[in-house]
Parts: C-alpha cells; sequence; structure tokens
C-alpha cells in the first residue's frame, strides 16, 4: 500500500483529538456518558495510523545497526514536539511548587496523565523496529504482528471486560494491539477499481457508520464495531488522494491540542473550570506552537540553503 500522508487522515486526527476534550469536560458542551462515550477509542485511533506508516520508516533504516536504527526512529517520532513537551513539563511543575500545596504526586498525575499515549507509542516503534531487523523476513514479521495483536486483543478482553487481569494492564493491551493492526495495514495492497474510485464511496459509507456508531453506543459490540471501522476507514482514505501543505498543519495541530490538554489542566487545578475557557486556551496555544515552529523551521532551512548556496 502507498504510504504516502493522505489529508483525509489528517483531518480525522484533528477531528479525533476533541473527542477526549469532549470526555474530560474540556469543551463547551457538557459531558454526557451516554453521547459519544468511548473516549478511550480515540487513542486506538491515532495507533492505527502511526502504524500505518512505520513500515516506510523501518524499511528506510533497513541497513541501520539495530540499536542505532531504534534508537534514531524513537527519537525521530518524539523530535517534532520535543519543545511543545519541555514548555508544558516546566510551566506545570513550576505551577505544582508555587501553587499546589498538598498531594503533589495526586496532581502531578493528573496533569500528565495524556502523556501516556505519547510515550508508549515512543517505546512501541522502536522494540517493533527490533523485531522487524531481528525477523529479517517481512511476512515473519507480518504474521509476528497478527499473533501479538491478537493476543493483546484477548488479553485486553479479560483486562477491561472480564476483570480478571489488573486494570493496569490496560494501556499495554491497546499498545500491542492497535499499532500492530496499523502496520498490518500497509501490508494490504490498495483496492482500485477502473470505472471509479470505490475508495472515495466507502469512505463516505464508513464515516457515517462511525459516527452512527459513536453516538449513543455504549455495549461491546458497538465497541468491537467502530475499531474494525476505524482500521477499514484508514485503509480506504489512503485509496482518495487528498494532499496539500494545509493538511500537515491539521496534523500537527492534532498531536499539540491533545498535548496541551496537560496544560489546560493545570488551569483547572488553579480553579477555571469553564469547559469552554479551558477549550479556547487549549486550541489558541496549540495553534501558536504550530506557527511559531514551522516559522523556526523555514527560518533554518532558508539559512541552511543559503550557506549550501554561498559554500558553492
Amino acid at each position: 500500500m502507498d504510504n504516502k500522508r493522505n489529508g483525509l487522515l489528517e483531518v480525522y486526527r484533528l477531528l479525533i483529538c476533541f473527542w477526549p476534550l469532549y470526555f474530560h469536560n474540556f469543551l463547551p458542551a457538557r459531558f454526557d456518558r451516554s453521547v459519544f462515550g468511548y473516549a478511550e477509542l480515540s487513542l486506538d485511533f491515532f495507533f492505527i495510523i502511526s502504524g500505518l506508516f512505520l513500515m516506510r520508516i523501518y524499511r528506510r533504516e533497513k541497513d541501520t545497526p539495530v540499536l542505532k536504527g531504534a534508537c534514531k526512529i524513537t527519537f525521530g517520532r518524539v523530535r517534532p514536539i520535543i519543545f511543545t513537551m519541555a514548555f508544558i513539563a516546566v510551566f506545570n511543575f513550576t505551577c505544582v511548587l508555587l501553587f499546589v500545596k498538598e498531594n503533589y504526586y495526586d496532581a502531578i498525575h493528573l496533569l500528565f496523565r495524556y502523556w501516556w499515549f505519547i510515550l508508549f507509542l515512543a517505546v512501541a516503534v522502536g522494540v517493533f523496529y527490533i523485531f522487524y531487523r531481528l525477523l529479517k523476513r517481512e511476512w515473519l514479521f507480518a504474521i509476528f504482528l497478527a499473533l501479538l495483536g491478537i493476543g493483546a486483543a484477548v488479553a485486553h478482553y479479560f483486562v477491561a471486560i472480564a476483570r480478571t487481569l489488573p486494570i493496569s494492564l490496560q494501556f499495554y493491551t491497546r499498545t500491542l494491539c492497535f499499532i500492530p493492526l496499523g502496520i498490518l495495514l500497509s501490508f494490504i495492497p490498495p483496492l482500485r477499481w477502473k470505472r471509479f474510485n470505490i475508495n472515495t464511496v466507502m469512505t463516505v459509507i464508513l464515516a457515517l457508520t462511525l459516527l452512527y456508531l459513536a453516538y449513543k453506543q455504549s455495549d461491546f459490540p458497538s465497541g468491537v464495531g467502530m475499531i474494525v471501522i476505524f482500521a477499514s476507514l484508514v485503509y480506504f482514505s489512503l485509496g482518495t488522494p487528498v494532499v496539500g501543505r494545509v493538511f500537515d498543519l491539521i496534523g500537527q495541530l492534532s498531536v499539540r491540542v491533545y498535548l496541551y490538554m496537560s496544560f489546560i489542566t493545570m488551569f483547572f487545578i488553579l480553579g477555571i473550570t469553564d469547559g469552554a475557557t479551558l477549550f479556547l486556551i487549549d486550541v489558541s496555544v496549540a495553534v501558536i506552537d504550530v506557527l511559531v515552529t514551522n516559522l523556526i523551521m523555514t527560518g533554518m532551512k532558508f539559512k541552511a540553503k543559503r550557506k549550501a548556496e554561498n559554500s558553492k
């Protein structure tokens, strides 16, 4: 499958990142558990998209020494948001020291609980790369991922549904289930029809079905159905060519809107509990972050280009 980024996926990521904001009452509308109550599934969608593009990175680094390649890939996934995470961490820790008089641990846990997604993803991509190199054959790697994903899905059932395993394992089981699913999608060849683009038709149908299942559905089969539709929607969206610089910016914005949930949680602790205000702060700082980051990157590229021209 073509692994180039598609603008539709970036739009999905932006829309999906509002889901946990809604779940945690960081939107103007108050949270109703009977409406869009599957907030944890939003991260599964991010994991699937992230996994989808990993094979392109793995193949590019297939001749790099294993440990060096794993470190390079892991750092490469985190590098674009290092400034964002550092800024939020410094701000939050400073506020905790200045304004939180007791329960430091509870406050820090509350502030950074959203970051498990980023941390688990960063570790997982490096670990999967090591297995990719050790297994040497892509078909063996695909079998390994399939078995791992099935095992993780079964384990997650016993964690989240049957409650026979510690609930603390749910982060591991979700990560080990959905990143492999995303990677496996990259092995499936694109579906092409000569007469019309079936991918566009399926994208519309799946998006509407997903919206229906997400709205006022709270049973286990609906949750499983949404996961299947997530994967199918990503697959068919890749066959619908939507490209452009603006979509790359949308993708950057979606990650930062999610990360800045930790930032606005500090304001919540300090007494600002109005959802509309917190949402405005979150989106505003995320937009400023994206603009400043891209201006800096553009300046660095321009400077490097000028330096290269002068050296000739």
